[in-house]
């Protein structure tokens, strides 16, 4: 039996990467987007790493567009400069540490937007032999970095996720109808976590800061926060003073 092909006609597209002190691992995601032959534009926000990022970036010359901010914003900032940047009438973030990141990939993220009634897709790197269906009804998938939108709808809430840090991925999630909202998997990628790319100190430090910024955001979101969280608030502030105070003792 012979092979068939089927041609896809798709809006235009940009992928856009936040950064950092991503010198780990940059390189590889970059590299994988451009040499996976996805029509697109690559924009990286650089949010102001003191690593090696920048010097990595550079290499990649006019392949990509850098934006470049001098200190760093958090996570809704870069986000922010990336879309306001972009050309694309969708686009699709990608986290700046992934492995294994392929065309079918970044396709998974845009075929629901382009030729179905998605606002929103999400991108969960699991084993192929989880259910959609249980991937979906799973409340994580709110927050990882693979996703996409179109452009137009997001950047009327640019100006309020601006100042989110992490939270952000929770505000956007806030702002999609369910049922406009898609969760795909992307078998074979593989999401590093932050014990992979830095010391269990410091990955700790920015895991609990992360979900500060996070749980801030679903209180704004929610209204007045209820007691559970301003709890959850003491504790990881006593959290983040203790190991905030091993990372300087190995400073």
């Amino acid at each position: 039996m012979g092979t068939s092909t089927m041609e896809l006609s798709l809006p235009t597209i940009s992928v856009i990467v936040c950064a950092f002190n991503e010198q780990t691992w940059i390189e590889v995601t970059i590299a994988s987007i451009l040499g996976s032959g996805f029509p697109c534009e690559v924009i990286v926000v650089d949010d102001g790493s003191t690593d090696q990022t920048p010097q990595i970036l550079q290499r990649f010359g006019s392949r990509i567009r850098v934006i470049t901010h001098p200190t760093n914003r958090g996570k809704g900032a870069a986000l922010a400069s990336g879309l306001r940047s972009a050309s694309g009438e969708i686009v699709v973030f990608c986290d700046a540490h992934l492995l294994g990141l392929r065309q079918h990939h970044l396709l998974s993220l845009v075929l629901p937007l382009a030729y179905g009634t998605a606002r929103a897709v999400f991108g969960i790197d699991v084993p192929e032999s989880i259910s959609p269906a249980l991937v979906g009804a799973a409340p994580f998938f709110i927050l990882t970095g693979q996703r996409a939108y179109f452009r137009e709808d997001l950047l009327p809430l640019l100006d309020e996720a601006e100042d989110l840090g992490y939270g952000v991925e929770a505000y956007l999630f806030a702002k999609v109808p369910r049922d406009r909202t898609a969760v795909v998997l992307l078998p074979g990628l593989t999401h590093l976590a932050k014990t992979d790319t830095s010391t269990m100190p410091a990955a700790t430090v920015a895991f609990l800061r992360e979900v500060m910024e996070i749980i801030e955001t679903l209180v704004r979101i929610n209204g007045l926060a209820p007691k559970e969280a301003g709890q959850l608030r003491q504790r990881i502030s006593a959290l983040l003073a203790k190991y905030t105070g091993i990372l300087q003792k190995h400073d």
